[in-house]
């Protein structure tokens, strides 16, 4: 029962030893009484919604009329209040119980309050009723949330979606989010130099090395990030949008930032192609070896299935338009001339519309930014920078080689993650999930910006004073002259390896 212990207040002694005795008590009634609901699970309660669930109680007839309690009270918790809550405020009569074989069991009907999009669950205690009814049994300060899934088998798993309305406004995100991403594929189709990818894949390491970085570094960093910061929370929808994000192909708007930084622009628009049709089976395989655990509820049957034929259709319809913009360029040249004028225009203003009226689409992404949100989407692209960087380092790459390695790495086609997140996933899974690739988009350009800051800023300098040795290189060589011509005849023939004869030579040149 704990340790009492210490000079202290008879009263308090006394009070701290019966809430002690209450919670043994209460703690027994946990350990002996079975929970059953119906219906089992709620998954598609609507924000500011409400639902009735029917809960069925049963004790052990041996226990029940060992106990002798008269009146109980159920205590209702819920592992994230933020996304739902329960209303009960019902006293339980021992008379209410009714013996059913060999149990006690009683009903009763709770309501269960949708707050905010997500996945929590509810769990059912049976106290005596002296116990304070202003109190409860927090999760978090009672056990941690692995362990209480573990020892209750009778949670009601709950998920809170968005409303009708706002779904709506989700689907023509996503329509307009498919129409512009694949008018940039076109774009990049039209922007690609066969030649050169032909040229860098006769070189094979430098994209070799790009495609391990983008499709197993990536995704296992993705992957480790999200067991660290999301999973132990219990915000699985938030660990699945990390790690499809992790796992997409490199984002077109890499080759403008390689093409800033004097990065290997070939490279990168080489490496941007292959992960791109890499995609169609790397996506789909990382989600079948590693995705299972972040598609679940807090009920280990509410489980996900992978749908993988969604997801190779989508992509297929991303990549047929890259296709086209190579048939383009093949076939009508002065088009894809056209195209490539605007194509880096039309990169930025898509990466801004996805993170703008994205969010703008979607408010419910601003109640959700939490600190492990916001952390988690900040981490991939700046590990992804740092770790493509390395990566490229390790294997003795080029300068160019290694910015465009680098750049490719971190860089994720985020609009491709939120696209199969939506078009692909469950509700709220799909929502919530969104939130993540969503960060990634308005983190990526941090370490860029800087990194083309100080990039420039060296090579401004490196020009201006590659311009003044230049400048004094003129202006000695003009002194040089001038005293040159100043010399006689027999000065210049008595000067060893005659040095000014070639400034003389140069200077007549000149003049006539």
């Amino acid at each position: 029962m704990g340790h009492i212990s210490g000079k202290q207040c008879p009263m308090v002694l006394i009070i701290r030893l019966l809430l002690q005795l209450s919670s043994a008590v209460s703690a027994e009634l946990t350990r002996s009484m079975s929970v059953n609901y119906s219906p089992q699970s709620i998954h598609d309660l609507e924000e500011y919604g409400s639902a009735k669930v029917n809960v069925t109680v049963q004790f052990p007839q041996a226990e029940f009329e060992a106990d002798k309690i008269e009146n109980y009270m159920l205590n209702v918790n819920s592992f994230h209040p933020e996304t739902a809550t329960a209303d009960y405020n019902e006293h339980l009569k021992s008379e209410q119980f009714r013996l059913n074989g060999q149990f006690y069991e009683t009903e009763t009907v709770i309501t269960i309050n949708g707050n905010l999009l997500g996945k929590t669950a509810m769990r059912v205690r049976l106290v005596p009723a002296s116990w304070n009814e202003t109190s409860s049994f927090p999760l978090t300060n009672q056990e941690s949330l692995k362990e209480a899934m573990k020892s209750e088998k009778s949670l009601l798993d709950v998920w809170v979606v968005r409303s009708a309305e706002s779904r709506r406004l989700t689907v023509y995100f996503v329509i307009s989010v498919v129409v512009l991403i694949s008018m940039a594929n076109v774009m990049m189709g039209c922007e690609l130099d066969i030649d050169s990818v032909i040229a860098t894949l006769k070189k094979p390491v430098a994209p070799a090395i790009g495609l391990f970085a983008q499709f197993i570094i990536m995704p296992l960093l993705s992957y480790l990030i999200a067991y660290a910061i999301f999973m132990p929370r219990g915000l699985y929808s938030m660990a699945l949008g990390l790690f499809v994000t992790g796992c997409s192909p490199g984002g077109g708007a890499s080759n403008f930032w390689t093409l800033l930084l004097d990065g290997n622009l070939n490279l990168s628009v080489t490496m941007t192609f292959i992960s791109t049709i890499c995609s169609l089976v790397m996506m789909p395989a990382w989600l079948y070896f590693l995705g299972h655990p972040f598609l679940q509820g807090f009920n280990s049957d509410a489980v996900i299935k992978v749908p993988y034929g969604k997801i190779a259709s989508n992509l297929i319809t991303l990549i047929v338009p890259l296709l086209v913009g190579i048939a383009i360029k093949k076939w009508k040249p002065e088009w894809a001339a056209k195209a490539r004028k605007v194509m880096r225009p039309f990169v930025i203003f898509v990466m801004i519309f996805v993170v703008i009226f994205g969010s703008l689409t979607n408010l419910y992404m601003f109640r959700m930014l939490t600190g492990p949100a916001l952390i988690g989407g900040l981490a991939l692209p700046w590990c992804g920078f740092m770790f493509g960087c390395f990566t490229a380092l390790l294997t003795k790459r080029k300068p160019e080689d290694v910015t465009a390695i680098a750049v490719e790495t971190g860089i994720q086609n985020t609009g491709i993650a939120i696209l199969l997140l939506k078009a692909s996933f469950g509700q709220p899974d799909a929502d919530i999930g969104s939130l993540i690739p969503v960060i990634v988009a308005a983190f990526t350009p941090g370490p860029l910006l800087l990194g083309a800051a100080v990039h420039l800023t060296f090579k401004w300098m490196r020009n201006r004073r590659q311009k003044s040795t230049d400048a004094d290189s003129i202006e000695k060589q003009a002194v040089e002259l001038i005293d040159a011509s100043k010399l006689t005849e027999q000065q210049k023939l008595s000067l060893p390896n005659n040095p000014y004869e070639s400034l003389l030579d140069t200077s007549t040149t000149t003049m006539n």
